[in-house]
Formats: C-alpha cells, structure tokens, sequence
C-alpha cells in the first residue's frame, strides 16, 4: 500500500478528512490536522514503517507530500 493511501486511511478514519481532501499538496493546516494529531501521526508511522519522525520533523512538515516524502526517504534508505 503507498504512503499516501496509508495516511489517507489515517486522516479520514482519526481525523475527519474527506478522501477527496487528501492530496499531495493539501496542507496539513487545511485538513485541520491539529498538533496532538500530528503527533499521533507520528507514532502510527512509526508502528507501521519503522520510521523516527523527532519533533522538528514532524512540526516542519505542511504538506501532505512532505509526510509522504519523509517516510518515502526513509524506507528507500533501507533498501
């Protein structure tokens, strides 16, 4: 399953997201993904790829793509 149809799945299940709404270049300020969000975000990546998002990671990203990019990243680095 790609990235970005993992954290669709998250954001309409968790959040409240329209899956229309999730795109590459939707902010995550538009899909209203609030900060203790983001934070859970985070772990459920975490659990799902294996990936550390730190705190100036997770706080610098405002796009959809760059969460998707990051983890992208991430698990092409382990290959």
């Amino acid at each position: 399953m790609r990235v970005l149809d993992v954290l669709t799945a998250l954001f309409c299940r968790n959040y409240g997201c329209e899956p229309e709404d999730v795109r590459m270049a939707a902010t995550l300020d538009d899909l209203n993904i609030a900060p203790h969000e983001r934070e859970d975000m985070a772990v459920f990546l975490g659990e799902m790829y294996g990936v550390s998002i730190d705190d100036d990671a997770l706080y610098g990203f405002e796009t959809v793509e760059d969460v998707v990019g990051f983890v992208e990243d991430y698990l092409n680095g382990k290959e």
